[in-house]
């Protein structure tokens, strides 16, 4: 039933159905997408990833249906390697955008999807942009049934749910019946994966998340193509995904009133409270980012006076406690270090990482300076679970920072806090925000390629937009 419900509404939705604000943001979100990911393209899980696919497929590419990998405009590949490396290269670099209360990644799968099938059959840009939306509609929807629970349980919402939202935009873009969808989505809960011990266990495994969801989505989209079924009861069955992933001890039938309000909400777009991102650290940092940036324009660079730093958070981001970070990845996840870094350089870029990691910011000892003041401030960080800041989670995601000098300030005392992290809804980017994002990521890109964005639903051919958009560089 539940599946059925979905699948008319993928099959049934227009474009025309959009309003201009969503389709604002959807055009938005692309930019970011194609920003993060032709940056994203050049960091080693995209590039091991894709010497990996080199190594099965022996160099063969002769496929009836081809698309682009962001960042290698020189040749097209199949469309499975296309989603996947795309979609490893949009995640990356944890800049790419998602949904707070949802508690995951949209764009790093919806894009690289709709990308990938709507090149290979050179659909219109109107119907990219349909396939897009839904997406983004069907990703939230499961993602608030399903959260904060599923995440509680150690998985990853961006690979599991991730997985349906694929399925979902490449049904649409293959223009499949609702029998079909429902086979589609049925396979797709069957290979939802993704285990949030990738994650905080420092490792690639949480990028393959996002490039195996893609792969997996579209793979059921062909096989329901080809009359593979999958479960309809996938969602709700008593072994489905809500039953084993999400609820436990067979609880599901106390929330059914989740499942019937989220089906009569479903056509409700909520694509315009995505988030954005300007650290490339996890989302649940951010605010902790943005509370130190704003006591670091006061304290400046006294911060080698820094006594004590007190960061009274929620649950979620107090675990992000890594006090010596081995890798990049591992980096990504420490709050302590994002708040040092914050205080020392005054900007939380990717350029300014890549440097300090080539300074030894992850080795064991380092000589340069300005690595040893970050390592030592991180050490001074104590993370406080604060019971009125938690009860203000997932709605808000705040961070209230106190920062102790030493006796030759007067034992000074900062304090600052920051509700709801900049690029949410309540605290947007403006459109110039994002371009400057993406200068940043992409210095050599000629901007002027981004153009064909704006009317993107005019164009008649998705391969002209790719190569547009890819052949910047």
């Amino acid at each position: 039933m539940f599946l059925n419900n979905i699948s008319k509404f993928i099959s049934a939705y227009q474009y025309g159905q959009a309003s201009d604000e969503t389709l604002i943001v959807a055009k938005a979100a692309f930019l970011d997408f194609i920003g993060v990911t032709l940056r994203g393209f050049k960091e080693k899980p995209s590039q091991y990833a894709l010497m990996t696919m080199g190594e099965i497929f022996q160099g063969n590419l002769n496929f009836d249906l081809e698309a682009s990998i962001i960042g290698k405009s020189d040749n097209k590949t199949d469309v499975l390697t296309a989603g996947l490396i795309n979609g490893i290269s949009a995640h990356s670099l944890e800049l790419d955008d998602g949904h707070r209360t949802a508690q995951m990644h949209l764009g790093a799968i919806v894009f690289p999807t709709a990308i990938a099938i709507a090149e290979a059959y050179d659909l219109s840009g109107e119907e990219f942009l349909e396939a897009v939306i839904i997406g983004y509609e069907i990703g939230i929807m499961l993602g608030q049934i399903a959260n904060p629970q599923h995440r509680d349980r150690g998985f990853h919402s961006t690979g599991t749910i991730g997985t349906f939202v694929a399925g979902a935009v490449a049904s649409k873009l293959l223009k499949l019946d609702t029998d079909q969808i429902i086979n589609v989505l049925g396979l797709c809960g069957t290979q939802a994966a993704g285990l949030l011990e990738s994650d905080h266990g420092g490792s690639m495994g949480k990028v393959l998340h996002a490039g195996k969801a893609v792969y997996n989505g579209i793979l059921s989209a062909f096989l329901a193509k080809n009359d593979f079924t999958g479960s309809e009861s996938i969602i709700e069955g008593n072994e489905g995904f809500l039953n084993t992933m999400v609820y436990t001890n067979n609880s599901l039938t106390k929330n059914n009133h989740n499942l019937e309000k989220s089906l009569k909400e479903l056509k409700e777009i909520k694509f315009r409270d995505i988030y954005f991102k300007k650290y490339p650290f996890c989302r649940h940092l951010h605010s902790a980012i943005d509370t130190t940036l704003k006591l670091r324009s006061t304290i400046g660079d006294e911060y080698l006076h820094i006594e004590s730093i007190t960061v009274k958070t929620y649950k979620t981001a107090t675990e992000h406690n890594n006090y010596s970070p081995k890798n990049i990845e591992q980096l990504k996840q420490s709050l302590p270090y994002a708040v040092a870094i914050s205080l020392v350089c005054g900007e939380v870029t990717v350029d300014k990482i890549d440097e300090l990691i080539k300074y030894g910011l992850l080795d064991a000892h380092s000589e340069v300076t300005i690595v040893k003041h970050i390592k030592s401030l991180a050490s001074r960080v104590v993370l406080v679970l604060d019971e009125k800041l938690n009860n203000l989670y997932p709605d808000k995601r705040p961070s209230n920072i106190v920062i102790k000098l030493d006796k030759s300030f007067r034992n000074g005392i900062f304090q600052n806090i920051t509700l709801i992290p900049k690029g949410d809804y309540e605290n947007p980017f403006e459109l110039k925000e994002l371009l400057e994002k993406f200068r940043v990521l992409n210095p050599d890109f000629d901007v002027n390629n981004l153009v064909i964005i704006d009317n993107i639903e005019k164009e008649q051919s998705m391969i002209k937009v790719i190569e547009t958009l890819n052949g910047g560089l």
